[in-house]
């Protein structure tokens, strides 16, 4: 909108001073250049005038008279004549004139008279204003063809039809015309993750609620591990539902970060402590001496924490977890020594619910939920998440936030 508000403001501006100068040059070539018919009656009448006694004047003159040295004015031998033979002459000066007479050696001078001509002054108002208005029409005439385009763009969406919104860049919508085309993409993620969570949780659930059921109907001739199995049941029924709506705060954009300085350091020395009692290989660090950034503290330690507890899963005996400073970044990098991950895969595990075939057993995959959860807490904090291999062959996983404080959130 700004941008639209500049581009009006400016347009105005200019079209009313092209415009202006415009006209006033054709109002200037289309006034005469010669002296008006009206003048030399009028010259003959002071002529008459000024003959008559000085005392009269006042009375008959309405011009302001003044006397004047005579040598004031640097004459021409054609007007020195006339003013000697007593001949009242006239000299213009921008849009009036004076007259002078001399009369024994005395030099006098009448007026100004103004020449200012009305005629045809109403037609270059009109012509003014038809040129402004055929202008602001020149520049309102792309805008509301783009408008209309994107009115129809909005009906084909609510129709839930796909839209083709294109505008050129020079377009004084195309700010609104590209908020609108993320806008509509949006909605479609969140329909299309919608649907996605309403079919895994499906599935995810039945296989536990089937099994409970079940039990439930033995409960009188059940032994101690399948009352242990029904407790693991509810214990994942519980972690699916905590990590569904952990996801759902971050992807709809209802979560406000708590933004404070963050001791990078002594978060990431805490993670390691708090998952070193888990299975799997032992980590290593890598820090420099000091780290402050604005964060989130609770959701980035959670963000860290997937990270790790998935390389502890897939590592055979090593992960090294690394911080450098990199274009006022700080980037946190993961290395394991497990099987990696494929190129064509290295994107997808990001999405929610998507596990590699290989691991859909939950004890190995999870839900699928924890990378995603990640990349959500990444962009949240106007960061990013990238996967790529590792120096040690396995999987390499590089989260960058930025050092200060984002400007947005």
């Amino acid at each position: 909108m700004q941008r639209l508000f500049w581009h009006f403001y400016l347009f105005l501006f200019l079209v009313l001073l092209g415009i202006g100068w415009a006209v006033e040059q054709l109002w200037q070539q289309w006034q005469p250049a010669a002296a008006p018919p009206w003048l030399a009656s009028y010259t003959s009448l002071l002529q008459q005038q000024v003959q008559q006694p000085q005392t009269s004047w006042p009375a008959t003159i309405q011009l302001p008279y003044t006397a004047i040295a005579a040598n004031s004015i640097g004459w021409l031998e054609q007007e020195q004549q006339q003013l000697q033979r007593g001949e009242v002459l006239a000299l213009f000066e921008d849009n009036q004139v004076y007259f002078y007479y001399l009369q024994q050696q005395q030099l006098w001078r009448f007026g100004p008279l103004p020449l200012t001509q009305n005629d045809g002054a109403t037609w270059f108002t009109l012509l003014f204003f038809l040129l402004l208005a055929i202008a602001v029409a020149l520049w309102l005439g792309p805008v509301a063809r783009d408008i209309r385009r994107l009115q129809h763009s909005l009906q084909r969406f609510t129709d839930n039809r796909d839209i083709e919104l294109t505008l050129p860049a020079r377009s004084f919508i195309a700010p609104i015309a590209k908020s609108f085309a993320d806008m509509s993409a949006r909605i479609r993620d969140l329909l299309n993750l919608q649907r996605e969570m309403t079919h895994a949780v499906s599935h995810e659930l039945r296989t536990p609620i089937a099994r409970l059921s079940f039990a439930l109907e033995m409960a009188e001739q059940l032994p101690a591990q399948e009352r242990q199995l029904m407790l693991q049941d509810v214990r994942e029924l519980q972690q699916l539902v905590d990590e569904i709506l952990d996801y759902a705060r971050l992807e709809t954009g209802q979560l406000p970060l708590q933004l404070q300085q963050i001791n990078l350091i002594e978060l990431i020395n805490n993670v390691r402590e708090k998952l070193s009692p888990l299975p799997g290989a032992d980590i290593s660090l890598q820090l420099p001496d000091s780290a402050i950034l604005y964060a989130d503290g609770h959701y980035l330690e959670r963000a860290l924490q997937n990270v790790l507890v998935n390389a502890k899963k897939y590592a055979n005996k090593h992960i090294c977890l690394s911080l450098a400073l990199h274009k006022q970044h700080w980037q946190i990098t993961v290395d394991d020594d497990g099987p990696g991950i494929a190129a064509e895969l290295r994107q997808q595990i990001l999405q929610p619910f998507f596990r590699i075939e290989a691991s859909r057993n939950k004890q190995g995959g999870g839900f699928g939920l924890g990378l995603a959860i990640v990349q959500r807490v990444m962009q949240w904090h106007q960061g990013s998440v990238t996967v790529a291999e590792s120096a040690q062959g396995g999987a390499r996983f590089v989260l960058s936030l930025p050092q200060r404080r984002p400007a947005q959130l």
